[in-house]
């Protein structure tokens, strides 16, 4: 009586998402896991169910990722599991977590400051949510996830890009309402084809989400390089027709440190000048193409990035405590004090200080440091994922939208876990086609055993 009453008093819709919501607290505090699994699958669709859904079951859709790491945080907190993860990450984590609170004070009301701190430090914390309940057992699987996943979010990708404007039009970007702009990101200069970008809200941010992808490919464990190649076909595709330069300058970076890397087996000496070489050879490649841009007006929109990073540092200089919790970036113009700048560690810097980037450059700096004394492929995962993004970081806000920042803080997370077992035991080692460790692990121990022959 008490449900159909409810129905008939707020609705079915409302009463169905209040009946899952009650269900996903208890499954969620009951096994944590199927939280993360939750934030692999839906987190990349957050955007197109906003647009295809903006009412009450877009809101709700984008709450569930906030009420996940809530209860995420509560269980972790009564089974005592923090100190799973290892603690120079937990330590940076946490002064990034709370000191931006401080610029709070600098924002106009609460409710901005909070949104600001959802958006730019709330994903951080699945660095040491995700080590504090997956184990080493979980990890292949969870990786697989995030590949079938990402080939979903390609084939999605590649379909809707095909049907031109008229997508734009299904899910209501287009025609633009009364005193909004122009989506002109979503198209090239002087082209009437929009970019591909969905299931994600714009064409960057699905090429940074296609490169973390692509860098899980390679460095899951148990898949044949047959079988890695196929799997990168969509999303590189993908990356291609969101016509993205930060997309394509990352995916020349992810490439030569993944063949770093394998050159690693046969000469570290080799690899490193490898690594050297390839690094200048992509910074002159980026110089000319944007200098060459720049001087025949071929694209203005390198002019309009390197305008918004000089007037950002000319920002830094004046707030040099930032400008305020969640003033920053895109997606505070929802808001009406805000200051938008095309660069990630700018609007960390301006939003909350230089003190917290140079904290989140530290972090940075740990996470591939530790990935690259990795033995194991997967434990590499931090540095090519960090390395496919790093353009994106630098001259884009796109880790401002949560599905691509949960997508890689959850991938470092699983490649951490797998560091954390390489310390523990010396003989662990998780391959790049043996899709556990167990065996080899037993094959080292059992030769430890085995008696001398007289």
């Amino acid at each position: 009586m008490v449900l159909v009453a409810l129905v008939l008093f707020l609705g079915p819709i409302p009463v169905l998402i209040g009946i899952l919501g009650i269900t996903g607290v208890i499954v969620v505090l009951r096994f944590p896991l199927a939280g993360i699994y939750a934030l692999i699958v839906l987190l990349p669709f957050n955007a197109l169910v906003s647009q295809v859904a903006p009412g009450v079951v877009g809101t709700a859709y984008g709450v569930i990722k906030d009420a996940v790491i809530g209860l995420l945080l509560i269980a972790a907190l009564v089974n005592r599991r923090f100190n799973r993860a290892p603690t120079s990450i937990a330590v940076l984590v946490g002064l990034l977590a709370l000191l931006p609170l401080v610029s709070g004070t600098f924002t106009p009301s609460l409710e901005q400051a909070l949104y600001g701190w959802r958006n730019d430090y709330e994903p951080l914390l699945l660095l040491v949510l995700v080590p504090a309940f997956v184990e080493v057992r979980h990890v292949r699987r969870m990786l697989m996830t995030i590949i079938a996943t990402a080939q979903i979010s390609a084939a999605l990708a590649v379909a809707t890009w095909t049907q031109g404007v008229q997508w734009l039009l299904d899910i209501g970007r287009l025609p633009v309402p009364a005193g909004q702009r122009f989506p002109t990101s979503l198209f090239s200069s002087g082209s009437l084809t929009p970019r591909a970008f969905s299931p994600y809200v714009a064409p960057n941010e699905l090429a940074a989400a296609m490169l973390i992808s692509i860098a899980v490919v390679w460095c899951a464990p148990g898949l044949r390089t047959s079988r890695r190649l196929l799997l990168t076909l969509l999303p590189a595709a993908a990356v291609l027709l969101t016509e993205s330069r930060s997309g394509l300058f990352g995916a020349a970076i992810l490439g030569a440190v993944l063949l770093a890397r394998a050159l690693r087996k046969s000469s570290h000496i080799l690899s490193v000048g490898f690594l050297l070489v390839a690094g200048v050879a992509t910074v002159a490649a980026a110089t000319l193409y944007i200098g060459g841009a720049l001087e025949e007006e071929t694209d203005t929109s390198f002019g309009g990035h390197a305008a918004s990073l000089q007037e950002g540092l000319a920002q830094l200089l004046v707030h040099p405590l930032g400008m305020g919790l969640g003033v920053v970036g895109p997606r505070s113009l929802q808001f009406e004090t805000n200051y938008h700048v095309e660069s990630y560690w700018l609007l960390i810097a301006l939003e909350a200080g230089p003190l917290i980037l140079a904290i989140f450059l530290i972090l940075l700096g740990v996470l591939a440091s530790r990935a690259a004394r990795s033995r194991s492929i997967v434990g590499f995962l931090p540095a090519a994922a960090l390395s496919g993004t790093l353009v994106s970081q630098i001259v884009l806000p796109t880790l401002q939208e949560s599905p691509v920042s949960f997508l890689l803080w959850i991938s470092i997370g699983l490649a951490t876990v797998v560091q954390v077992q390489e310390k523990v035991d010396p003989a662990f080692t998780l391959g790049e086609h043996s899709p556990t460790f167990e065996p080899r692990r037993r094959k080292a121990l059992s030769a430890q055993k085995k008696p001398q022959s007289v």
